[in-house]
Parts: C-alpha cells; sequence; structure tokens
C-alpha cells in the first residue's frame, strides 16, 4: 500500500512539474511573438517575419474595451490566428462575404527614447477599408464602413501617431478593424508595414511616387512627338499605334500611382479607365510592330480587335468593379494571340537578319517580364513592387537604339554621295540633256495637236443667246494651257453652248455646261464631241417640223442623242453635264443634272442650291435612260442662276508635305457668288484668290429680267377686281351660264391665268373635253409648273378620244416627276390603248418600284401582273 502511495506521490510531482514547465513555455513563446523595437530614430519593418508575428480573427470587437482587458491581462475568448502580412487571409477564412469584416492584431515594445519628434505608421495596401487603433484609441481611417462602393483598396496608408498615445518601454497594442469588398480578398494585401519617423516615412513614399510621375511625363511627351510625327506624316501608322500606346500606359500607370488620391476624383472612375485604358494596350503594341514592319491587317488580328472591343464596352458600361477582375483573367487570355503574333512578326524578321527586330526583341522581352510580374502582384500571387515603369524605359531604349541605327544608315547614304557626287552630277546630267532633246521634240509634237485640237474646239464653243430677257454670258479658265509658235492657247473638257429656239410657237434660251473625262486631250476630245452633237441637235430644231416639240421632249431627245453617242466609247468618255430651257416669257427653267456640280440661284443677294440629289449619271452610263429626270424651277425678275464645272469647288486651298490639300467645302462657291454680287467676272476672281484651279473651271451665268424695277400696285377693294369677282359669282351659277360669263371677262383679261382654269374646268364639268383641252393648254402657257392640271389635260385629251395628245401630256409629267403615281397609272393605260408593248412594260416596271403588292389592288390595276 505504502508503495503504491509512493508512485502515485511521484505521479503528481511529474504532473506539477510539467504543468509548470508549460507554463513558462508558454509565457516564453508568448514573449517572443512581441516584437522589439530598439530604435524609433530609423524606420523600423512591421511585416510578419521570426521577430514579428501578426493575428487575425473574424470576431466582433470593441477596441477600448478589448485593450483595457489586455492591458488587466482579463481578456475574453476571442479565437485569434496567426497572420502573414502582407498578404491575404484565406487561409484563414476560406469563405466569406462582401462586406467581411476581420481585425488585425499587432504587439510592440517601444524603446524607453527616440529623438524623432513625429511618428508616422505605414500599413501598406488594405482591402478595401480600415479603421487603426493604437492602444486603444483611433489613429486614422480610409472609406466608409457598409458602403456598397469600392473605397480604396489599392491605396497605402499612411497615419501619423499622437506622440502621447505611444508606451515607451512598454507593449503596446495595435489594433486594425478592416471590411471587405471583394468576396476573395481582405487584410493588408500588398506593400510593407512600418514604423519610424514621419518625416523619413513620407519623404521616402513621395519620393517614390514622384519619381515614377516624372517617367511617366517623360513616357507622355514622347508619346505626343511621336503622335505629332504622324500628323505631320499620316502614312507612318507605327508613329500612331506608338504614340496611343505610350500615352495609354502613361493613363494606367498614373492611376497605379498613390498620387492620384491627391486630386479628390471619384475612386471607381479611377478604376474604370484604368481597366479600360489596360484592354488597349497589348492590342496598340500589336499594331505598332505590324506597322513598323509592314506586315497586314489579317483575319486573325480583325477578330482579337473585336473582342478587345468587346472587353473595353464590358468595362465602359458595367457598374461592378468585383467583376472587373474577373474579366481581366479572360483579357489576359485573349492577349495571348497577340503576344504570338508580336513574336511572329519579329522572329521573321530576325531570320532576316533584321538588326532593328533584335533590338526590339530585348526591349520588349524585358517589358512583358515586368508585365507578368505586375500582373500576377495584382493577383497576390507574388509580393512583387511594381517595375512596369523601368520595363518600358528599357523597350524605349530599343527603340531609341532603332532609330539611331536607320539616321547611321542615312548618314553613310550621305557621305557615300557626297564622296560621287562630282560623277554622278555629270553622269545625271548627260542623262538629262539628251532626255530634255527628246522631251522638247515631243513637246512641239504635242502642241501641234493641242493647237489643232483647240482650233476645232473654239468654233463650238457659243453663246450664241440673243435674247434680251434672259441674259447668258461664259466665263472659262482651262487647267492646261500651252505655247505655239509664240502665242499662248488653253485646251480642256470643259464647254459651254447658248441658243435660241423656238418651241409651240414660244421662245426658249436652251444652254448647256459640260465636264468631259480626262484632262487636256483627252477632255478637249469629249468636249470636241458634245459641241459637235449639241450644236447639230440646236440647229436641227430651227427647222419648222422640228418647233412642234414640248420642252420636256426636247430635252429627252438631246438627252437621248448624247447619251447614245457617249455610250459607243464603252466606258472610256463619260460626260458631267447640265442642258437646259429656259421659257423666255414666263421665267420658268427646265434643266436636267448628270452629275454635275449643283445649280446655284442667286436671289436677293443670298446663293443657294437648287437642287441637293443627282438623278441621272453621267452621260455615257450604261442604261442611264431609265435616271432621267428633269428639274423645273420658276424664275422671279432679278433671279441669277449660276451653272459651273467641278472646277469650282476642287480648289487647292493649301499643301502639305508636297501633298496638295483640296478644297472639300461645298459652300465655297456659294459664299463667292455673294461675295461677288453675282458679278460673273468678280466670282471668278474670288474663286482664284481662294485657292488654285486643280481642274478646268467653266461657268454660265443666267439671268432673268435683270434690273427690273418692281412698279408701285395699288391693290383693288376684292369687290373691283373683275376677274375674281367673276370667279366668284360663277360659282353660284350653272356650268353654261358660268362659262359665258367668264369667257366675256376673258376678253378683256386673257392673260389671267386664274380664269383660264375655271373656264377649263367649267368644260370639263360638263364633258365638252375639246373646250377643256383648249382652256387647259392656254392655262399650262402661263402656269407651266401646274402638275395635277398637266395630269387633268391629259384624262381629258384622252376621253377626246385624243390618244397621242394625252399620251405626250402624260409623258411630260412622267419626264419631269417620274414618281406621280397617278400618272404612271395614267400613262400605263395610254400606252396599253395604244398597243406600244415596249413602254407598257416599262411603265409596269416603274409601277413596281414605286408601288407595293398590296396597293396595285387599290389602284385597280387589273391589266398588270408580274407574270406580264
Amino acid at each position: 500500500m505504502k508503495q503504491i502511495f509512493d508512485y502515485f506521490s511521484r505521479f503528481i510531482q511529474l504532473t506539477f512539474y510539467f504543468l509548470v514547465f508549460f507554463t513558462i513555455s508558454l509565457s516564453l513563446s508568448a514573449q517572443k511573438n512581441i516584437q522589439q523595437i530598439d530604435s524609433l530614430d530609423h524606420v523600423v519593418n512591421l511585416s510578419s517575419n521570426q521577430d514579428s508575428t501578426w493575428y487575425v480573427t473574424k470576431d466582433a470587437i470593441e477596441p477600448q474595451k478589448y485593450y483595457q482587458e489586455w492591458r488587466e491581462g482579463n481578456l475574453k475568448d476571442v479565437i485569434w490566428s496567426e497572420y502573414f502580412v502582407p498578404g491575404t487571409t484565406e487561409k484563414q477564412f476560406s469563405d466569406y462575404p462582401q462586406g467581411f469584416i476581420i481585425w488585425v492584431k499587432k504587439e510592440f515594445i517601444l524603446p524607453k527614447s527616440w529623438n524623432a519628434p513625429h511618428i508616422s505608421l505605414r500599413l501598406g495596401v488594405m482591402s478595401d477599408r480600415d479603421k487603426v487603433y493604437l492602444n486603444g484609441k483611433l489613429i486614422g481611417k480610409t472609406g466608409k464602413f457598409g458602403d456598397d462602393n469600392p473605397q480604396a483598396y489599392d491605396k497605402i496608408r499612411i497615419y501619423d501617431i499622437p506622440t502621447e498615445l505611444l508606451s515607451k518601454s512598454e507593449i503596446n497594442l495595435l489594433l486594425i478593424q478592416i471590411q471587405s469588398y471583394f468576396t476573395y480578398e481582405v487584410g493588408i494585401v500588398q506593400d510593407q508595414v512600418a514604423i519610424g519617423p514621419s518625416s523619413i516615412i513620407t519623404t521616402s513614399f513621395y519620393r517614390e511616387e514622384y519619381f515614377k510621375l516624372i517617367l511617366l511625363m517623360a513616357y507622355f511627351s514622347i508619346g505626343c512627338y511621336f503622335l505629332f510625327l504622324f500628323i505631320r506624316r499620316r502614312k507612318d501608322l507605327e508613329n500612331l499605334y506608338y504614340g496611343l500606346f505610350t500615352l495609354e500606359l502613361v493613363i494606367y500607370q498614373f492611376l497605379k500611382n498613390q498620387i492620384k488620391y491627391e486630386f479628390g476624383f471619384n475612386f471607381f472612375v479611377m478604376k474604370k479607365i484604368e481597366y479600360i485604358s489596360l484592354v488597349t494596350l497589348v492590342p496598340l503594341f500589336t499594331h505598332f510592330i505590324r506597322s513598323l514592319f509592314r506586315f497586314g491587317y489579317n483575319k486573325i488580328l480583325r477578330v482579337l480587335d473585336f473582342v478587345s472591343l468587346v472587353f473595353l464596352a464590358y468595362y465602359l458600361f458595367d457598374s461592378n468593379v468585383e467583376n472587373y477582375t474577373y474579366a481581366l483573367i479572360v483579357l489576359q487570355v485573349s492577349w495571348i494571340p497577340y503576344i504570338v503574333i508580336v513574336l511572329y512578326y519579329i522572329v521573321k524578321k530576325l531570320l532576316e537578319k533584321n538588326r532593328d527586330a533584335m533590338y526590339i526583341m530585348i526591349g520588349m522581352s524585358i517589358m512583358i517580364t515586368s508585365v507578368i510580374l505586375d500582373s500576377l502582384s495584382i493577383w497576390r500571387i507574388i509580393q512583387f513592387p511594381n517595375i512596369l515603369n523601368y520595363g518600358f524605359l528599357f523597350f524605349i531604349l530599343s527603340l531609341a537604339t532603332v532609330l539611331a541605327n536607320k539616321f547611321v544608315r542615312l548618314n553613310e547614304e550621305v557621305e557615300d554621295l557626297n564622296i560621287n557626287l562630282e560623277k554622278k552630277v555629270e553622269k545625271r546630267t548627260e542623262q538629262l540633256h539628251q532626255s530634255l532633246k527628246k522631251v522638247n521634240t515631243l513637246k512641239t509634237q504635242q502642241d501641234g495637236d493641242y493647237f489643232l485640237t483647240a482650233l476645232l474646239i473654239k468654233p463650238l464653243f457659243l453663246n450664241n443667246n440673243k435674247s434680251s430677257i434672259v441674259k447668258t454670258e461664259f466665263y472659262t479658265k482651262q487647267k492646261k494651257s500651252f505655247e505655239f509658235k509664240g502665242k499662248t492657247y488653253e485646251i480642256g473638257g470643259d464647254i459651254s453652248i447658248s441658243g435660241n429656239i423656238e418651241l409651240r410657237r414660244k421662245r426658249y434660251i436652251a444652254f448647256i455646261n459640260g465636264d468631259a473625262m480626262g484632262k487636256s486631250i483627252q477632255g478637249a476630245g469629249g468636249a470636241l464631241v458634245i459641241g459637235v452633237v449639241y450644236n447639230a441637235f440646236l440647229n436641227r430644231f430651227h427647222i419648222q417640223v422640228q418647233k412642234d416639240c414640248s420642252p420636256e421632249h426636247w430635252l429627252k431627245e438631246l438627252f437621248g442623242e448624247l447619251q447614245k453617242v457617249f455610250e459607243s466609247f464603252n466606258g472610256s468618255m463619260y460626260v458631267s453635264a447640265v442642258l437646259g430651257l429656259v421659257d423666255e416669257k414666263t421665267g420658268f427653267m427646265y434643266f436636267v443634272n448628270t452629275e454635275h456640280p449643283w445649280t446655284v440661284l442667286y436671289r436677293d443677294g443670298k446663293a443657294d442650291f437648287l437642287e441637293m440629289n443627282f438623278n441621272a449619271r453621267k452621260i455615257g452610263f450604261p442604261e442611264n435612260e431609265k435616271y432621267f429626270q428633269i428639274k423645273t424651277f420658276l424664275l422671279k425678275p432679278n433671279d441669277v442662276i449660276y451653272v459651273g464645272s467641278d472646277g469650282r469647288d476642287d480648289l487647292v486651298v493649301d499643301e502639305k508635305h508636297g501633298m496638295k490639300v483640296i478644297n472639300e467645302d461645298e459652300n465655297l462657291f456659294l459664299r463667292s457668288v455673294e461675295k461677288g454680287k453675282g458679278v460673273l467676272e468678280e466670282v471668278a476672281k474670288i474663286l482664284q484668290s481662294l485657292g488654285s484651279l486643280s481642274d478646268d473651271l467653266s461657268l454660265i451665268r443666267l439671268a432673268y429680267q435683270e434690273n427690273f424695277l418692281m412698279e408701285e400696285t395699288f391693290e383693288l377693294e376684292p369687290t373691283f377686281r373683275e376677274p375674281q369677282t367673276t370667279i366668284a359669282l360663277a360659282k353660284t351659277k350653272e356650268p353654261k351660264q358660268a362659262i359665258l360669263l367668264l369667257e366675256n371677262v376673258l376678253k378683256t383679261y386673257s392673260e389671267d391665268s386664274e380664269l383660264l382654269h375655271t373656264i377649263a374646268k367649267k368644260y370639263h364639268k360638263i364633258r365638252d373635253y375639246k373646250k377643256a383641252i383648249f382652256y387647259f393648254e392656254r392655262y399650262l402657257e402661263l402656269k407651266p409648273e401646274d402638275e395635277n392640271t398637266m395630269l387633268l389635260a391629259s384624262k381629258c385629251s384622252k376621253r377626246n378620244n385624243d390618244l397621242n395628245k394625252a399620251t405626250q401630256i402624260s409623258e411630260q409629267l412622267f419626264f419631269r416627276n417620274p414618281y406621280h403615281i397617278r400618272n404612271l397609272l395614267n400613262l400605263a393605260g395610254l400606252y396599253s390603248q395604244l398597243n406600244a408593248k415596249k413602254n407598257l412594260e416599262s411603265m409596269i416596271r416603274k409601277l413596281y418600284e414605286v408601288i407595293d403588292e398590296s396597293q396595285v389592288g387599290r389602284f385597280k390595276l387589273k391589266f398588270f401582273s408580274k407574270k406580264s
């Protein structure tokens, strides 16, 4: 029994000794985890190491209360886990939601004294917002807890510590409350953690950041320089891509710089711009290498660029910053084909022993390495400082080497040229002398050809208009001038002709302004053909038989003859022109524009275009007849019309890098007409003062009743205006009585258009179509612009069984307005009655262009069908 008691006593003693030893070990271990700081006169590293331990917990803590309990050694159950700083807490907490809060603890012992007047704490980058307590007191905070938006997850925290909070020669307790924004990281995730004199910590911080800014300013200057080079020499696209690449990199690096927080910019906007700039970096660099070595833009690059644009749009419109990082993973995967393509370009040039490619390869390798390290650092895979600025510096040096090599090669070529210059000059002079003799011989022959052509054109270039009501003036300046036997002549493709014709007892002024395709002799050949055909056509209509023709049919026939002649050239000769007729009595103008510069109206000191679109193609274009359309305009007294070739617009307004800058402002001619007050010589002088001619210039000035003075008239009261009073009275009477009344007044007012129109409608009402046609035609002589009355006149002729006249009037309206549906239906019916099958088929096709299938039944086209 005693032996059992002895054994039990020894067991109790051993257990006591073990507990004492375990307690002492724990005490020593706890003492070992408290970092001893020897001096605060220099910066001391507080990051995790064998002498420095950090702890983290997700338990809720009240900092002041916890500090008191910690001082008293009466801590409650708070579970702390060791935490490596800087780094994430994924080992401690496997899963946490957005807005997850943790507490980080650090204990350290300060020395008895130090000389630094102010102490600061650098806590690195924390994700995302924080509150920092030292010995139970708040010394700083960043961000707003509970906010749905990110606050400052890439900002380096530096907080000043009030001197009275520091416990000398004692243990100090640092507590940091951190709230996450992302669901994959929280804590002190990057940079260094240190304590020391405020002057050293802040100076070191700003020195690093401002040094980066100085580099960025240098890169910005380089980028702007290359963009300026591109502006001066647009064909060197490598300058554009390199300049944009540099500026995008500057934007990206600036938004990674801590100085950005000094400007007070919105954090979310800064992050959006940062990611957007990152999207374009690799594509721009790829296009820079492609342009530098003159490779084509293939389908693979188009697809990759489209993918980059998709990412760009995503970052531009998405507002969830957490998704930005996930999208960045996919984006970086999409960069792999770009990098492969760049390496292919460079390796290909290396195999061709291109030294420039070797230098770029070295610089690019360093830069790609820095990009990879920077990306890994962003993803917290490794802890590494941002070195992209320095990598880019090496890349700039590699490009500088390439540019230096180009300069050296150019210098060597210049030196070789200087050494052998005299011999080369003598040899070249002899070659030039022989060439000059040949050129002089050929030029003499050519000038003879020019002279003969000019002699042929001159008699055709006629301003034969004799009208005193509608006056025409010409101005012509051909681009090509030459000397022959001591005299100067001009030759070109512009031609202007005017004359007088009589159609249906009415006098018209006919005119054409044409521009044949080609320069000098080729254009002159086209102008010669225009002149011959037009003058022959004009003379033909002086014969009495040919005078019974409407203005619309006259223009249609003229257009057809010119088209037929120039179409025979099979595309080697086209002509743009304006063909026109002006009714001398009414001032009503008919004209056709075949891709010629727009016709200009000068009225009351203001110039404007009469048309804003083209219908007909250039004369000579195949199947041009189907685009034919006559435009009309009613001139007023003192109106001036300008028709001109494209030489009026194609002025050389500047010259840059040996390249002529051609005017692109279509309103320049309008301003010139206004400035010249419609005077032809002044307009031509103003045009040529604005720039030199790059093409032939020809202008026709057509003035209607110029210097016409509006006579002062006194308008009578309505009761004393006989035609209007009679028309009003006629509305109350039977048609036959009304006709007698109206015709009696017509004897006095034979030119009153309203009176004529009313009589015609009365005859139409009583179905006396013959007389209705008579009065409609008299009315249309005064009011040729009334299209609805033209249609009514055609229908009257049709009901009077005069199908030819009905067709002719309907065709006149069709030439003016090929989209007038009711006239198309009327004309189709007339062609059907006349059994004009070819014209009927053409009209059916036109109808199907204008109206759809559902409208065909509405307009009762029972005899129309697609089969027919």
